[in-house]
C-alpha cells in the first residue's frame, strides 16, 4: 500500500492521499462507456429525415424519431428537411416579406443579367421555390 506524500509550499503542507489504480481504471471505463452512449443516438426532427451514411456511402434513410447509429464516426448522420419549401431568389434579395415586402438596394447583376436569343440583354429577377423530395437523392 503506499503512503501519503506530504510537499510543503512555504508555510503550509499539503498531502496528497495515495491514488487507487482500481478507480482510476473504473473512471476510464465509465468515461469511454458514456462517450459510446452519447454518440450512439441521435433524434430526427419532424420535418427532416436523416441519411445515415457508413464511411461516407449510404446506408439507410430515416423517419422522425430517435434513432441509434454505430458510435465514433462509423455512421454519420446528415439530417434533410424534406417538408420545408426552400426559395432561391436571382436579381434581388428580399429582406423583409409581408404586406408591405421590403427588398434590398444592392444590385445584383451578376445574377439578373441574360443574354436573349436576338442578343440583347434583359435584367431577369426570379425566384425558385422547390422541396426535397428525396433526402438520399438531394446528398
Amino acid at each position: 500500500m503506499q503512503q501519503t506524500k506530504n510537499f510543503r509550499f512555504g508555510d503550509s503542507e499539503i498531502r496528497i492521499p495515495p491514488i487507487n489504480r482500481k478507480w482510476i481504471i473504473i473512471g476510464i471505463v465509465v468515461v469511454i462507456g458514456l462517450i459510446f452512449l452519447s454518440s450512439s443516438f441521435y433524434q430526427v426532427g419532424p420535418d427532416e429525415e436523416g441519411v445515415v451514411l457508413r464511411f461516407g456511402k449510404y446506408v439507410r434513410t430515416t423517419e422522425p424519431g430517435l434513432h441509434t447509429k454505430i458510435p465514433f464516426g462509423i455512421e454519420t448522420i446528415k439530417k434533410v428537411k424534406v417538408k420545408y419549401i426552400f426559395k432561391e431568389e436571382f436579381g434581388f434579395r428580399t429582406l423583409q416579406a409581408g404586406v408591405k415586402t421590403i427588398y434590398s438596394s444592392q444590385r445584383f447583376d451578376n445574377e439578373s443579367l441574360m443574354v436573349t436569343g436576338d442578343l440583347n440583354v434583359a435584367v431577369v429577377e426570379w425566384i425558385v421555390r422547390y422541396r426535397v423530395k428525396s433526402a438520399q437523392d438531394f446528398l
